[in-house]
């Protein structure tokens, strides 16, 4: 029966589970906020302690992790009286569930967003696509472990689903005990099971229970003071030493003589860019005229250049890796090197997901921007460089492909190298940032080709019944593409 108290159960458990896992990504960017504004800098000569401050990242994060719960028992309320079973409202059993299921769930969440944003090497998108897996890992083992922390899982479950069964079996005796779902139930041929209803009138809130449901807060206030062990408080030597935000110094991109011509970056407008004395800043404006830039420009040059912009920092380890994926999947059969494939494209994720972000990133946007046909010309040779490195990076499954005469698979494998590029260009033209397409490409190669789901199969991986998705993903990076142009013309307008 959809009481308050079941409503209130399923819209705390689904939210537990859904915004623990969109509400990291959300709120993991807490510290790196006050680094790029120069907020950083002013605390660390302030006498506040790292374990303080981090702690106050934890409950900064909490509190929206917070106001999406709000949201979402806002919205139980209101299913109820539109499900129209039960139309009388309990409080206590709608917003319970929200208190003791959601919300210490939102706060390990919180506690690990600020751990991921001190440990160097899980603050980049690295961290991103690490806490996936370890989001999936929770929900699987966590759920499994015996003993005490059985009926404490932290999303709940442990508690709940006996509360259920129990009020099942006390009103039929062929109740299911082994069989449970809190979503859409079908039979076969998509027809409605035909199912009766009982009464549940929610979790007994028992002292035990509660106090586990505290342990789990007690666990967030760890990750948050474990912190301020790995924060370095601004240092300015440990961020260029990691690599952060600190070490990026605005400049001129190396693509951008490529872009506007030799001659261009020779002008005085682009030299008095990048010269911040005051003599400078006193001239007046300069009008350049470029007809002989425009002619001198070079497509191929352009490309090479955004590609080695694309391939800047990696050490010799990640180029050991790429070539071990690349000779597997070039030696390996048919089915095991469509696996190669799948980790050779997993493998480049950091590469394109700066794609369409990195002139706002690195300070360099207005004059990229303000060069000779942008839109024409760097964006393609932005793109066309994420292709090569998907070209490059799955190129030993394709030689395979071409080798065994699989004109299906070589299609798809061609879709996919199309698709992710594209894919990286549209969501961070149109975000700004890295974070959408790593999550949503994280999520998709996991459902898609790990997982072998054939209408989700981008890759083609899941052999001669998943190529026929090809053509969907083809169109799919066509719309893909003119979302990239737009929000690019959108940025060149504004």
């Amino acid at each position: 029966m959809y009481n308050s108290a079941y409503i209130g159960t399923l819209e705390a458990l689904f939210t537990a589970l859904f915004v623990s896992f969109a509400g990291f990504y959300v709120v993991k960017n807490a510290i790196d906020r006050d680094l790029r504004t120069g907020v950083g800098q002013i605390l660390a000569t302030t006498p506040l302690r790292k374990p303080l401050y981090t702690l106050g990242k934890a409950l900064s994060n909490f509190a929206v992790l917070t106001a999406m719960v709000g949201i979402m028992a806002l919205a139980a309320g209101v299913m109820q009286l539109l499900r129209h079973e039960d139309l009388a409202i309990h409080p206590w059993k709608l917003l319970g569930p929200f208190l003791f299921i959601a919300l210490p769930v939102m706060a390990v969440v919180a506690g690990v967003a600020v751990l991921f944003e001190t440990i160097p090497g899980l603050r980049s998108g690295i961290g991103n696509v690490v806490y996936f897996f370890l989001w999936i890992a929770a929900l699987s083992v966590l759920g499994d472990i015996k003993g005490w922390l059985g009926t404490n899982d932290l999303m709940g479950m442990g508690f709940v689903v006996p509360s259920i069964v129990s009020a099942c079996k006390a009103t039929s005796a062929g109740c299911p005990t082994n069989e449970l779902s809190m979503g859409f139930n079908f039979a076969g041929d998509v027809k409605l099971w035909n199912l009766t209803t009982f009464r549940w009138e929610g979790v007994h809130w028992t002292l035990p229970i509660i106090l586990g449901r505290l342990m789990w807060v007690g666990v967030a206030f760890g990750f948050a003071l474990l912190a301020s062990v790995f924060f370095h408080r601004f240092d300015p030597s440990r961020e260029r030493a990691h690599g952060g935000a600190a070490a990026e110094e605005p400049g001129l991109s190396p693509a951008l003589s490529t872009i506007a011509g030799e001659e261009a970056v020779r002008s005085p407008v682009l030299r008095s860019a990048q010269d911040t004395r005051p003599s400078s800043i006193l001239k007046g404006p300069t009008v350049l005229q470029m007809p002989s830039a425009a002619r001198s420009f070079r497509f191929g040059a352009l490309v090479a250049a955004e590609l080695r912009l694309a391939l800047k920092g990696r050490n010799r380890w990640w180029y050991l890796v790429a070539a071990g994926l690349i000779v597997g999947g070039l030696v390996s059969p048919l089915v095991v090197s469509r696996g190669f494939l799948v980790a050779a494209w997993i493998w480049p994720l950091l590469i394109w997901s700066a794609m369409g972000t990195r002139e706002a990133r690195q300070g360099t946007d207005q004059l990229v921007f303000s060069t000779v046909y942008p839109l024409r010309r760097q964006l393609p040779a932005c793109w066309l460089a994420g292709v090569t490195v998907a070209v490059m990076a799955g190129g030993g499954t394709l030689i395979r492909l071409l080798v065994a005469r699989d004109g299906a698979g070589a299609f798809a494998w061609l879709v996919g190298a199309l698709f992710i590029p594209t894919m990286a260009l549209a969501l961070g033209v149109w975000s700004g940032g890295h974070k959408l397409f790593e999550v949503l490409y994280t999520l998709l190669w996991y459902l898609g080709p790990v997982n072998r789901v054939p209408g989700l199969d981008f890759m083609g991986v899941t052999g001669p019944g998943g190529f026929g998705i090809a053509r969907l993903f083809m169109a799919a990076a066509l719309g893909l593409a003119v979302l990239a142009v737009i929000g690019r013309r959108y940025q060149l307008q504004n």
